[in-house]
């Protein structure tokens, strides 16, 4: 959290926010790269600003809308998005109502509520699992995200009160310095990590 306030990204939707439009924020940032996000997002509020909207649009017209994040298949889940909540009335304030929604997976409910909805829920997402791994020195797999154990340590790792920033930090951190290819280089907790520690062995042991 201390390297997030000089590093903190100004996207739109960390904003205050109608709930509509965080929850479709936190729906189309899914598996998706936030900088590409930002254009379809703001066009996306301003075509769609409310549910009825969206419900009542034919989904070539969504697809055209979210056609540059380059899936398209999508639209046809927004569309039954906007449907539900037109009949819901609101957008529900609960884990498992919001994954019960269509197109809402794991992350993006967990996200809702963290970041829009006041609820301390731990978010997790491959690139967090790729740095608790990492971090800790265990190995990941593509279903990890889901194994009880990473979710109980992901719960135990998020604070009770700060758990907003806390997880904003952890999603910034993994896309700015804990990449794929990780900067070492620029990284203020390399040297607490398995991974760094594990590789740059050598340089350890001749301090």
């Amino acid at each position: 959290m201390a390297w997030e306030q000089n590093n903190c990204p100004a996207f739109p939707w960390r904003d205050e926010i109608p709930p509509f439009h965080a929850l479709v924020a936190e729906v189309l940032l899914q598996r998706t790269r936030a900088e590409q996000v930002v254009p379809v997002y703001l066009n996306f509020i301003s075509v769609f600003p409310n549910p009825a909207s969206l419900a009542q649009t034919s989904i070539p017209d969504i697809e055209q809308v979210i056609a540059p994040l380059g899936l398209k298949w999508r639209a046809k889940f927004l569309n039954e998005l906007g449907k539900e909540l037109v009949a819901d009335g609101s957008v529900p304030a609960d884990l498992a109502s919001l994954q019960k929604l269509p197109g809402v997976g794991p992350y993006a409910a967990s996200a809702y509520l963290s970041f829009h909805g006041g609820r301390r829920v731990p978010i997790v997402d491959s690139n967090i699992v790729r740095f608790y791994g990492r971090f800790f020195g265990f190995r990941t797999g593509p279903e990890t995200r889901r194994n009880r154990q990473l979710l109980d340590l992901a719960d135990s790792i998020t604070p009770k009160r700060a758990f907003k920033r806390f997880n904003y930090a952890i999603i910034d951190f993994t896309r700015a310095i804990c990449r794929p290819k990780p900067l070492h280089d620029i990284c203020p907790i390399a040297k607490r990590c398995a991974f760094y520690r594990e590789r740059f062995r050598g340089e350890f042991n001749s301090d």
